[in-house]
């Protein structure tokens, strides 16, 4: 357990730990987690943290009412936005797909569609430029994008996308559940 100090910042923020991290450093910290998983599920469990793993991929979940949960889930509909934005301008981004900024930007502009799509992702942003800019940090902030170059402005999609993925299926299935009730 080398890096307790490292993944309680990354994780306590609700960020990602991803195996296909471009950084190595984070790969590092990714093999140290799973060699010492039970250790490290041990000791963050001391102060409130779930150790949780997805495919190629670790964060922090805690244990919350049922309240909380709901009122987690509206906050999730901000995610759910940014995935349909997401797979509207490019239906096989998923983890490893490498993009450019530009490319999304050319898109948003020639695209009406996609375009509503990205102004309803920020209010306050009314710029392509600055929605894509927004977007790129938020998901960067959070791990489901690194970034490759920084001239090109070229990003890969991290293991850690899939969470939103796996999160937007629950969801959906929980719906169709509800619906056959």
């Amino acid at each position: 357990m080398k890096y307790v100090q490292q993944v309680f910042d990354r994780l306590s923020r609700g960020g990602f730990i991803s195996s296909d991290s471009v950084d190595e450093s984070t790969r590092n910290i990714f093999l140290d987690i799973e060699d010492h998983q039970d250790d490290y599920s041990e000791y963050f469990e001391q102060i409130g943290f779930i150790l949780e793993e997805g495919t190629g991929f670790f964060y922090f979940s805690r244990r919350e009412s049922k309240t909380a949960l709901v009122d987690k889930l509206k906050r999730f509909g901000h995610w759910i936005d940014i995935l349909d934005f997401l797979k509207a301008w490019e239906p096989a981004l998923g983890p490893g797909f490498t993009f450019i900024h530009a490319d999304l930007m050319i898109k948003i502009d020639s695209d009406i569609e996609l375009r509503e799509k990205a102004k309803s992702l920020y209010e306050n942003k009314v710029k392509n430029d600055e929605i894509c800019d927004r977007l790129m940090e938020e998901l960067s902030r959070q791990g489901f994008i690194e970034q490759l170059d920084d001239v090109a402005q070229r990003y890969q999609v991290t293991a850690a996308y899939r969470y939103l993925e796996d999160m937007v299926e629950l969801i959906a299935f929980n719906e169709e559940d509800e619906k056959s009730e």
